[in-house]
């Protein structure tokens, strides 16, 4: 079944590729076509180590095939000679063995995971040149020109063109078309193309006048054998024939090994997302660098990853490597029984066959969007499904990239078109870097530490959060994107007091990135604004590379590493709101986090008289614990609520991750206490820390002997709790704009 269905692709590929040889395509372009899928994908098959390793020509590199030879045809001419059939296979054969050897080198240097990294719209527009230009390729055929008219005369040569063959290529593509929708499992080229010539020649016979252009020919094989054991039979004579023209092979073969690779690697990558496999991408360059070398040998065409065939053959059952084999063997049977029957195809035929896998190239999602901005631009630039301002200046930005290697791959052909592509896969890539550098904004108003603070540092610390500024940041810092650090300075107000730079999310920070951050923490601190970095811990891996980039201005950066560096956001922003108390408040009034506050000082005893305090204490149980010991952990039963008046106590999950901190005259565990439901965390000893315990028990007593203060203290929870619900409720209003 994959030798069958891909019978038809195999056929007009061939003509494809020789199409400079005008009448004369068929003579090498077949066996050429044919020598792929039985050496090269042989060759291929039995190396690959991937599930369904079916190999075969492809639209784009035989396509490039064809430059090269029009190339050589020019050059020729130019000079006054013939295209010799001698030198058309020697051509052939060494840019397809320099291609396998490029792709030997690739698999060698590790590359194969970088077609990955090729932008949609790069590869969108490379798809729909090399289609344009397959579509252009069909034309003579389609409309019965003789192809040695057609690349010296163009256009004028549709003067001598014949309607009957348009309307049997076109009839053709339709049956195609029809069957591969009708019946998906059939091998609709295949099928089309037979009752494609069934009708040319009953056509024929009914209407010997009608002018339905011409067939393959003769194929001679024999020519085609002579002429390939001629190549290499004298090496250096074959060396020397090639040398005006190494320029030219060398680069279409640079050409192939990339436009192969890609196209091999994608399919792959294709086959493992619905196998579920993960193949080895080296090995499979290393598998098709050796087939292409083997194919090169009988001048076979380039073989590249056939994801049609290997579908076929996995649809009719076959599996592993013994399909795509049994494959190989299949077509070197049909060549060997039915060769001399492929001299009666019609080409119009095979251009049809050729019009249905030039719109199978044709990237349709790209066309899509291309379609969907002209009618925005046209009619409702305001539709409600407008896509909004960043996304629809991304999409303007992909679809201008995929017109312009579109246009030029049409223009100079697939070489000019993959160069482009390649510099703007670069552009792209550095732009994507440095506009994804800055990743959000905001402010300590809209996002808090989880620092728990008593009622009056909480007052006075709405008034400071407003000043201290986050920017986080994501991907590289590197010289590509060094500036837009230095114009960070730019960006921040002059009220600004402190700015935390998040680096949790940069993977990696060179030299230039380094004195990018320097020159920041210089230009800040000349407007009275701290920089803290935030994502550095202790053995933060960029935190090294910043020490190791800055030896000479170790004394300049000690303080930037040393004292404002913070493992993550929370605890960056938490050391700037002490920084905002101690400058707003004084030190002399800022308790510290591990200070002792008196108990009647405390968010739960506040309020309250002297004469209440005292009976309230002697409801309440003191206890201490040692810096990292526990205090409960998550699911406990809540058994009563614990006032914090020294150290600095943090709830915690599982795993250790901060969810919240309470500072000495805090409260804490109220919930459990008034709704009786487990604890929802761990709660652990930042430092020593001292607290008293008021238990379920205890407040119970205290409700039958002293209502009124009983109340109170329950007044007091409310309002602690109040107090954490406003801040968050404002941080919520300011980080959604309300405010």
């Amino acid at each position: 079944m994959g030798a069958v269905v891909s019978l038809a692709i195999v056929l007009t590929l061939g003509v494809l590729a020789l199409a400079p040889m005008g009448s004369r395509a068929a003579l090498i372009g077949v066996p050429a076509a044919f020598a792929c899928v039985i050496v090269g994908a042989g060759i291929f098959s039995i190396c690959s180590r991937s599930r369904m390793a079916a190999g075969g020509p492809s639209s784009p590199t035989a396509l490039i095939i064809a430059f090269l030879l029009s190339q050589v045809l020019r050059q020729e001419q130019a000079s006054g000679g013939a295209l010799a059939l001698t030198l058309v296979l020697a051509v052939l054969s060494a840019a397809v063995m320099v291609m396998g050897l490029l792709q030997m080198l690739m698999a060698a240097m590790k590359l194969g995971r970088l077609a990955r990294f090729v932008p949609q719209p790069v590869l969108a527009g490379f798809m729909n040149g090399v289609a344009l230009l397959v579509l252009l390729a069909q034309v003579p055929a389609l409309l019965a020109v003789a192809p040695e008219l057609w690349p010296g005369q163009g256009w004028r040569a549709l003067q001598q063109a014949h309607g009957g063959a348009l309307a049997l290529g076109l009839g053709t593509a339709g049956l195609v078309w029809l069957l591969a929708w009708r019946a998906p499992r059939w091998p609709a080229a295949l099928a089309g193309m037979l009752l494609g010539l069934l009708g040319f020649h009953l056509a024929s016979a009914t209407w010997p006048a009608l002018d339905l252009g011409a067939t393959l020919g003769a194929l001679e094989a024999e020519q085609f054998l002579s002429g390939l054991f001629a190549v290499w039979a004298e090496p250096v004579a074959t060396l020397s024939l090639l040398a005006p023209h190494a320029r030219a092979i060398g680069l279409t073969a640079i050409l192939l090994a990339m436009v192969g690779s890609l196209e091999s690697l994608l399919n792959l990558r294709a086959a493992d997302q619905r196998s579920g496999e993960q193949s080895d991408e080296n090995r499979e360059l290393w598998a098709l660098g050796l087939a292409n070398i083997g194919g090169g040998l009988f001048c076979a065409l380039p073989v590249t990853r056939s994801r049609s065939r290997a579908m076929a053959i996995e649809m009719a059952g076959g599996r592993g490597g013994l399909g795509a084999i049994g494959a190989v063997l299949c077509s070197a049977l049909l060549v060997g029984f039915a060769g001399d029957c492929l001299a009666y195809l019609p080409r119009a035929v095979l251009a049809g066959v050729m019009l249905t896998v030039a719109f199978s190239l044709v990237d349709r999602r790209s066309i899509q969007q291309l379609l969907q901005q002209l009618l925005q631009q046209l009619g409702r630039p305001n539709s409600p499904h407008s896509p909004s301002n960043s996304d629809g200046r991304a999409r303007r930005e992909g679809l201008l990239t995929m017109s312009l290697v579109c246009l030029l791959t049409l223009w100079q052909g697939p070489g000019a078109g993959v160069i482009l592509g390649l510099l703007l896969s670069i552009l792209l890539f550095l732009r994507g870097l440095n506009r994804s550098l800055v990743r959000a904004r905001f402010s300590a108003q809209q996002r808090p530490s989880r620092r728990v603070y008593p009622p009056q540092v909480e007052l006075a610390l709405r008034e400071a959060r407003p000043h201290i500024l986050v920017v986080e940041w994501e991907g590289a810092l590197f010289f590509g994107n060094a500036d837009r650090v230095q114009d960070e300075a730019r960006h921040v107000p002059a009220d600004a007091r402190c700015l935390i730079v998040d680096l949790q999310r940069v993977l990696s920070i060179d030299e230039s990135g380094a004195m990018a951050l320097l020159q920041l923490h210089a230009a800040l601190a000349r407007r009275a604004c701290r920089l803290l970095l935030a994502g550095l811990g202790p053995n933060s891996p960029l935190r090294s590379q910043l020490m190791d980039h800055l030896p000479e201005a170790k004394s300049a950066t000690s303080g930037l590493i040393s004292n404002q560096c913070h493992l993550d956001v929370d605890h960056a922003l938490e050391a700037a709101e002490r920084q905002a108390l101690q400058k707003c408040l004084g030190s002399g009034q800022v308790h510290e986090l591990g200070g002792a506050v008196p108990l009647a000082q405390s968010s739960l005893l506040r309020d309250l008289s002297a004469a209440q305090q005292t009976v309230a204490t002697v409801y309440l149980q003191p206890l201490s614990l040692k810096a990292g010991e526990r205090l409960f952990s998550e699911g406990e039963l809540g058994n009563g609520v614990y006032v914090l008046t020294r150290g600095s106590i943090s709830i915690v999950s599982g795993s250790g991750q901060r969810f919240m901190s309470f500072s000495a005259g805090t409260m804490l565990g109220e919930l459990a206490l008034l709704d009786g439901q487990g604890r929802s965390a761990d709660a652990v000893a930042d430092q020593d820390a001292e607290l008293f315990l008021l238990t379920s028990q205890a407040l119970s007593a205290m409700a039958a002997a002293d209502p009124l203060l009983c109340s109170q203290l329950y007044r007091n929870m409310a309002l602690h709790l109040a107090t954490r619900l406003r801040v968050a409720t404002s941080a919520w209003r300011s980080a959604a704009g309300l405010q």
